[in-house]
Formats: C-alpha cells, sequence, structure tokens
C-alpha cells in the first residue's frame, strides 16, 4: 500500500467518525438529517479503489460502519483519485472548493447530496484548526458546541 492510500485510508476513517461526533453534539446537523431516512447509507471512496468508508442514519445521528460494510449505499461520493480525496482530507481545499472542482463524482439522489456537502461543511469547521478553515471555508459558521466536545466523542 502506497503512502496516499494510506493517509486517505486514515483520513476517510478520521472524517467518517467525525460525521458520526458532530451529528451527536451540532444542532444544524442534526436539522440537515431529517432529510434522510433512518439506515440512508453514504459511502465515501476513491474511484476503482478499496479505499472506502461508509456511514448511516440512524435516529438523529450518523453511525460509523467502517470500510467493511456490505449494504449497498444510498449515496456515494467517489473521488476520482487519491490527490483529489488528499486535498480535502488534509485542508488543502473545501468540500465547497472540491465540489466546484469536479474532485468528486456523485453516485445516487444529487438533491440529498446537498444536505451532506452543508453538513461536510460543519464537519470540516470542527475538525480543522482556525487557520485552515479561515483559508478553506467561505465563512466560519457558528457552532452550538466547542471543538472539544466534537473531538471527546471522536475518541471515545
Amino acid at each position: 500500500m502506497g503512502f496516499k492510500q494510506f493517509v486517505t485510508g486514515v483520513g476517510f476513517k478520521f472524517l467518517g467518525k467525525g460525521l458520526v461526533s458532530c451529528s451527536k453534539i451540532e444542532k444544524v446537523i442534526q436539522k440537515e438529517l431529517e432529510f434522510y431516512d433512518d439506515g440512508f447509507t453514504i459511502e465515501l471512496k476513491v474511484f476503482n479503489t478499496d479505499t472506502k468508508v461508509a456511514i448511516e442514519k440512524t435516529g438523529n445521528n450518523f453511525k460509523y460502519l467502517g470500510s467493511k460494510y456490505t449494504k449497498t449505499p444510498d449515496l456515494s461520493i467517489i473521488f476520482k483519485s487519491y490527490e483529489g480525496a488528499l486535498l480535502l482530507i488534509l485542508g488543502r481545499i473545501g468540500v465547497y472548493e472540491g465540489y466546484a472542482q469536479h474532485r468528486f463524482i456523485v453516485k445516487g439522489d444529487i438533491i440529498a447530496s446537498m444536505p451532506f456537502i452543508r453538513i461536510l461543511y460543519y464537519v470540516e469547521a470542527y475538525l480543522f484548526p482556525k487557520s485552515i478553515c479561515k483559508r478553506v471555508l467561505k465563512e466560519i459558521p457558528e457552532r452550538s458546541s466547542p471543538k472539544i466536545k466534537a473531538y471527546l466523542h471522536l475518541i471515545a
């Protein structure tokens, strides 16, 4: 396994667990989650590789499924390359910029992707330091909980 594949795999795991963590504490994310039915599964992956992670909406939160899931996802966010995934994972670009630059493909209902893109925007605000947030986010959103709370849920 190459370096890019390893870092992307670790980044996907961190992002998946970050989505779960932030869904427990951020009111805006919980409001966006109302769009999805229970059991709605979202997958992040790199095109033509086994590097992937999935989450599932359960109740008012996300549940982490990891990379060994068997369920067919309802929505797939497929990065065209490891380079494109790394730019987002490492905070070189934000999710809106990655979307605008066509660094990933959306497979599934395009309408269902919009709440998820907004959720990712908030997750970036929680997980990235302020210096990166200023660079990659159009504006830093007002969070309903402190960042430390997201990190505590992330490691729990």
